[in-house]
C-alpha cells in the first residue's frame, strides 16, 4: 500500500487536484512547490525551489507523481521549455531512483502525438512533436524512463478541463461572455480532452495497481466537436453562443496570417484519443463530456 507520496507541482492547477484526490483518499501527501503558498487541505508542504537543481531530501517516499513543468506559454525559448520540463525531470527522477523511491508518475501530455492527429491515437502510438513545449515533454519521458527505470509510469492526458482551467478555454468563455459572435459553427472535428477530477482518479488507481502500464493516455471516452464544446461552455455559462458560419479554409488561412496557426490547429483540427490502459485498470470518468463542459462554464461565471 502506497503511503507516503511526494506530488510536485503542488499548487498547480494539476498538481493540486492530484494531491487533493490523495489526500481525501487517506493518503500522506506532500505537495512540493517552488515557493512558499497555499496547498490544498490535508496536504503537507515542501519548498522544493528549482527542481531542474534542487538537492532534495526525498527518503521516506514511497512514490512521487511529479506534475510540476511549464505549459501554455507562448514565445518561450527551447532552453527554458529544458530547463523546466526535461531537467527538472531528470533530477527529479535521479534522486529518486537514489533514495528507493519505489514508484515514480510522471505526468506528461498526450500532445506528443500533435495538436492535430490523423486517425485514433492509442498508448502505442508514435509520437510526433509539433513545438518545444511538446518535444520536452518527449524528452522527460525517455529520460525519466532511462534513469529511474522499473515502477515509471508515464500518463499522458489529452487537454485538461474542469473549473478555471488554463488554456484556450479561458479566451472562448471570455469571448463567450463577451457576447462576440463566433465564427466556427461550420468547423467539423473531433477532439478529446479529459477532466482534472477524472485525471487525478486515474492518478491514484495506477498508485494503487503493482504493476502498471509504463504508458497511459487519458482521455475521456468521448469526443467532441468545437461547436459542440462552445454550446456546452455557454449552457453552463448561462449565456448564448452566437455561432455564424464562415468556411474553415479561409479560417485557417487568416489564421497563418496572423501566426497563429497553432491555435487553430488546437481549435479546429482532430485529435481522438482511445485511452485502452486506463479503461484497462478499471478507469471511468465521473460525469460525461458535455457535463464536464458545462461545469467548466458554470465555474467562470462564479469567479
Amino acid at each position: 500500500m502506497i503511503e507516503n507520496i511526494l506530488v510536485t507541482g503542488g499548487a498547480g492547477y494539476i498538481g493540486g487536484a492530484i494531491a487533493s484526490t490523495l489526500a481525501a483518499s487517506g493518503l500522506a501527501v506532500t505537495g512540493g512547490t517552488r515557493h512558499e503558498t497555499a496547498l490544498p487541505n490535508g496536504v503537507l508542504p515542501l519548498i522544493t525551489g528549482d527542481l531542474a537543481t534542487a538537492t532534495l531530501n526525498l527518503t521516506g517516499f514511497t512514490a512521487i507523481i511529479h506534475a510540476a513543468g511549464l505549459g501554455h506559454r507562448r514565445g518561450v525559448p527551447e532552453a527554458v521549455w529544458r530547463g523546466a520540463n526535461v531537467d527538472a525531470a531528470i533530477n527529479l527522477a535521479r534522486q529518486a531512483r537514489e533514495a528507493g523511491v519505489k514508484k515514480f508518475i510522471l505526468i506528461s501530455t498526450a500532445h506528443i502525438h500533435g495538436r492535430v492527429h490523423d486517425g485514433e491515437v492509442t498508448d502505442d502510438t508514435p509520437p510526433n512533436p509539433m513545438d518545444h513545449y511538446a518535444a520536452s515533454k518527449l524528452q522527460a519521458e525517455e529520460n525519466a524512463a532511462t534513469i529511474f527505470g522499473p515502477g515509471l509510469t508515464i500518463i499522458r492526458p489529452t487537454a485538461v478541463i474542469g473549473p478555471h482551467c488554463p488554456g484556450n478555454l479561458q479566451l472562448l468563455m471570455r469571448l463567450l461572455y463577451r457576447g462576440v459572435p463566433l465564427p466556427f459553427a461550420s468547423i467539423a472535428n473531433e477532439r478529446s480532452f479529459i477532466d482534472v477530477e477524472d485525471l487525478a482518479q486515474l492518478v491514484l488507481l495506477v498508485l494503487r495497481r503493482k504493476n502498471p502500464p509504463l504508458v497511459i493516455l487519458a482521455a475521456h471516452p468521448e469526443s467532441i466537436a468545437t461547436p459542440a464544446l462552445i454550446r456546452a461552455l455557454a449552457t453552463g455559462m448561462s449565456v448564448y453562443a452566437r455561432l455564424l458560419p464562415c468556411p474553415p479554409a479561409l479560417l485557417a488561412a487568416g489564421a497563418g496570417l496572423l501566426g497563429s496557426t497553432p491555435m487553430w490547429q488546437s481549435l479546429a483540427g482532430n485529435f481522438v484519443a482511445n485511452p485502452q490502459a486506463a479503461f484497462a485498470l478499471g478507469w471511468t470518468p465521473a460525469k460525461t463530456l458535455t457535463q464536464s463542459l458545462i461545469h467548466t462554464g458554470a465555474a467562470y461565471v462564479a469567479i
